[in-house]
């Protein structure tokens, strides 16, 4: 299912993530905190990367009680896993332009 692929799910996520670290606030934690709820079950599921999955699992659960430094500290490592595990990470400059 489309829905459960890992990929489509981390690119819906990381523009969500970062949009959160640049103003947080309740309702974005719960979309983010939703997004993350179907990814990081679909990472370990269909990839096997249990470290990427722990690492979105507690993004998830650090939303909104972390600071935005702590959570930009998970998002890096987050997208380093993600990196290594074979997923697409864009920079910020290659969403920007998508735009």
């Amino acid at each position: 299912m489309l829905q459960d692929d890992p990929q489509l799910l981390f690119d819906q996520f990381l523009p969500q993530a970062r949009e959160y670290l640049d103003s947080p606030g309740l309702m974005a934690a719960l979309e983010l905190d939703k997004t993350c709820m179907k990814l990081y079950p679909a990472v370990a599921r269909m990839s096997g990367n249990n470290r990427l999955s722990n690492l979105i699992r507690d993004f998830a659960r650090s939303l909104p009680r972390k600071e935005a430094g702590e959570l930009r500290n998970l998002l890096d490592q987050i997208l380093v896993e993600a990196k290594a595990g074979g997923l697409a990470v864009p920079d910020r400059q290659d969403a920007a332009g998508k735009s």
